[in-house]
């Protein structure tokens, strides 16, 4: 008798637990909207030495497209493209692994841009990224939790 009473006690915790777990990830991903261009202006007025990257030619306005910057690009990849959450340091240290290629492969059919851009800028934001020192590398995550979490 103790035995299935104990069998659906932990099969009832378990379906709790799921539910649970289903319910917040699926809020988690439906209440990810980034506003890329105004948070990427935010961290270059506080973090000047983070490079623009943003002299590519954007087919669709056919003009180069001042507005497409490393970070904005940087964030659309974190969030969009891996579909990570903006407010935990630990995934932002993940993309930026990701930049220093010490993480996971970066597409480039799915990088940020490269449908709009007339060069996939991947190769360039990966050098930059690893052009900065490791502090501000850990400054401009800062910004980015700072600013992608409201």
């Amino acid at each position: 008798m103790y035995r299935r009473y104990f069998r659906f006690l932990t099969l009832a915790i378990v379906l709790v637990f799921t539910v649970i777990s289903a319910t917040t990830s699926a809020t988690t991903v439906t209440a990810q909207v980034v506003r890329t261009g105004d948070i990427a202006q935010k961290i270059y007025v506080e973090l000047p030495e983070v490079p623009l990257e943003n002299e590519y030619f954007n087919r669709r306005i056919n003009k180069v497209d001042s507005n497409n910057t490393l970070i904005s690009r940087m964030i659309r990849y974190h969030a969009y493209v891996k579909g990570r959450p903006v407010a935990l340091r630990l995934d932002w240290k993940l993309t930026m692994a990701d930049y220093l290629g010490a993480n996971d492969t970066m597409d480039l059919a799915t990088y940020p841009g490269q449908d709009i851009l007339a060069v996939n800028p991947i190769d360039a934001d990966r050098a930059a990224i690893n052009t900065l020192s490791r502090k501000t590398r850990d400054r401009l995550i800062e910004r980015l939790i700072k600013y992608t979490h409201k």
